[in-house]
């Protein structure tokens, strides 16, 4: 095998057994890796009827076939399997340096079951695997964790590691690495936590690499570093960080605005973009391993009441779900907040976005004083959210720190008022981008996404704002954003696209530059693939149809495809106001096309067997009748 090694690490902590399995090639031809294969591994051996808690719940971290190339982009790793925010199907996708030193130490993933009988981490150092007592990293953020690590370990080791608020169960905890690059969503910081697993630290002990063409391989890596390297997009990315475009997004109703009761407040165009940022807070640049864009921000606040040391700055998401979706314009509090939430690992989106929907309960009577404990919710009172709302959310203290742990959902649900006004799909909330400014083929593939409202499960974002056209398929629509028109189709192949990213494992700001040509090319060089356009394409339908597959077995149907009603709402401010989507029309013609049944959400018999998974609609139908 080239490209992935084969070989996969199977632990349990509750026996403490481990064991180094050899996987099916013909998975990895079907399913790629990363989220794609996690969810074959998953699909096969999963127990579906399993609290997402449970000690035999599975953890799955899992590379794609890139992991450990010199190129722009391919440095990044799943982690996926039993959402416990959502309770289906989910997956998370992380960069940095972790999935590189695993692929160099010999593996492609590791499928973790199991409950440690105290605190552990897992140790891989080149092909050795051990388990050891991690007491003494427990109760740590992950900012002083990681600097432990390094001195035990080696500084030259990479961890994936949970903060306070995955050992504390809260559902929306993410998995941290490097105590600034986050596998977040889903919630899998709080099954490491439920595991009693605090890290899993990678050494390896030789930096090499099997290729199918290295030859070709290196020819084609040197084309594509410099074109993504020197692509406008990436020149933007590297001058002001992910925020760059805040300033187009809010003039064109795209960022989210309290709660998404609107979708325009001119103010924060200049008060949070990348710009400012840059100007007053960035100290130094970085990025993934390999990497020529270094979109990620090193930042320092000196000022009180939101000073932070150097350290790990916020992305795009983090700025707008702790700026304007909780009413605030202050730069200054989202980098504490970056660092606050980094540090405690929390996910920062449904962090916000569960704050945005509390502050907008207690505007409206719905949590009361009693409920909070006698905290005054307001928007934009940082300080209230900075100082007293996050830490009981990660202590889970307190009736209000234990309910908004739970993510917005569940906290409506529990309250019994409020579900109207979350900001979710499936049970994840929704990222920091308004498909009624931003675009109604992303309320499509929101809608559509096995795992929830996800603005990187595809690039339907990017082909909507009119960054990525494929000709060699015939892709080439002119797409106006706020229109139905055409999105159907445009989603058919996004989605396709997607499932094709998140399991080769790819950066989507470095795919902005990658062909078809080229990536089959890269597949063909690095893995041996003898791909067309249409085999790729089938691959990445594949995937798609397979998480579907998943979420059926967990109950999901075709009424689970939808979007809150505050989402579906009319736009409210600027260009996007009154502007309303209709998703009705949209998911009806993306279901013929796509030939999936629109009660059952699954994908027809025709459809999976254009896959080659005639069988799989048959065993769904015998397991769940």
């Amino acid at each position: 095998m080239k490209g992935n090694t084969g070989k996969i690490i199977n632990i349990n902590l509750s026996t403490r057994s481990i064991a180094i399995e050899t996987l099916p090639e013909e998975w990895y031809r079907l399913y790629i890796g990363g989220s794609g294969l996690a969810a074959k591994i998953f699909q096969e051996r999963g127990d579906f009827s399993l609290d997402p808690l449970a000690p035999e719940a599975m953890l799955i971290f899992m590379n794609g076939p890139f992991a450990g190339l010199k190129l722009s982009g391919a440095s990044r790793g799943s982690v996926a399997g039993c959402s416990p925010l959502t309770g289906h199907w989910g997956d998370s996708s992380c960069g940095g340096y972790f999935a590189p030193e695993l692929r160099y130490c010999g593996f492609d993933g590791l499928v973790v079951t199991g409950r440690a009988a105290e605190p552990s981490l897992i140790s891989i150092e080149g092909e050795q695997v051990t388990l050891l007592p991690a007491a003494q990293y427990w109760g740590r953020g992950t900012e002083e964790a990681t600097r432990l690590l390094k001195e035990g370990f080696g500084k030259d080791s990479r961890s994936m590691m949970i903060g306070p608020a995955g050992e504390n169960g809260v559902k929306f905890a993410n998995i941290i690495h490097e105590g600034q690059n986050a596998a977040g969503r889903a919630g899998f910081g709080a099954l490491m936590g439920a595991k009693n697993l605090k890290a899993v630290v990678v050494k390896a002990r030789k930096k090499e690499m099997a290729l199918a063409d290295a030859e070709g391989y290196e020819i084609l890596r040197g084309d594509l570093n410099g074109r993504i390297n020197d692509a406008l997009a990436s020149s933007v990315l590297r001058e002001n960080g992910t925020a760059a475009n805040l300033i187009g997004g809010v003039y064109s109703g795209d960022v989210p605005v309290k709660n998404w009761t609107s979708n325009f407040w001119e103010e924060a165009a200049e008060a949070l973009n990348g710009t400012t940022l840059t100007e007053k807070y960035l100290t130094r640049r970085t990025g993934c391993l390999y990497c020529g864009i270094a979109c990620k921000r090193i930042v320092e606040v000196k000022e009180e009441p939101f000073a932070v040391p150097e350290g790990g700055g916020p992305e795009y998401e983090t700025i707008v779900a702790f700026g304007t979706l909780l009413g605030s314009l202050d730069l200054a509090a989202t980098c504490k907040a970056s660092r606050l939430c980094n540090d405690s690992g929390v996910d920062t989106i449904s962090c916000g976005a569960t704050i945005a929907w509390a502050m907008e309960a207690f505007e409206k009577g719905d949590l009361t004083r009693e409920d909070t404990g006698g905290l005054a919710l307001h928007w934009g009172d940082m300080t209230a959210v900075l100082d007293i709302l996050l830490p009981a959310i990660v202590k889970k203290e307190g009736k209000l720190g234990a309910l908004l742990a739970e993510g917005s959902r569940e906290a409506a649900r529990r309250l019994g008022k409020g579900l109207d006004y979350t900001a979710q799909s499936k049970g994840l909330e929704a990222p920091m981008h308004d498909p009624r400014g931003g675009g109604y083929g992303l309320a499509l593939t929101y809608a559509m996404s096995a795992r929830g409202t996800c603005h990187v499960a595809d690039p339907m974002l990017f082909i909507e704002m009119g960054a990525r056209y494929y000709p060699e398929i015939g892709f080439e629509y002119i797409l106006e954003p706020q229109s139905e028109k055409d999105k159907a189709a445009a989603a058919a192949v996004s989605v396709a696209l997607g499932a094709i990213e998140n399991s080769a494992c790819f950066c989507q700001f470095a795919d902005a530059e990658v062909t078809i040509p080229d990536w089959l090319a890269l597949f063909k060089t690095v893995a041996g693939y003898e791909w067309d356009a249409e085999e790729f394409l089938r691959a990445g339908r594949r995937i798609f149809y397979l998480k579907r597959l998943i979420n059926g077995r967990y109950g999901l149907s075709g009424k689970d495809d939808d979007l809150t009603p505050r989402m579906r709402a009319p736009g409210s401010g600027g260009e996007a106001d009154g502007a309303r989507f209709d998703l009705e029309k949209m998911k009806a013609r993306f279901y013929e096309i796509m030939k999936i049944d629109p009660e059952s959400g699954l994908p027809t018999k025709a459809a999976l067997a254009d896959c080659g998974m005639a069988d799989e609609l048959d065993k769904l139908t015998a397991e769940c009748p």
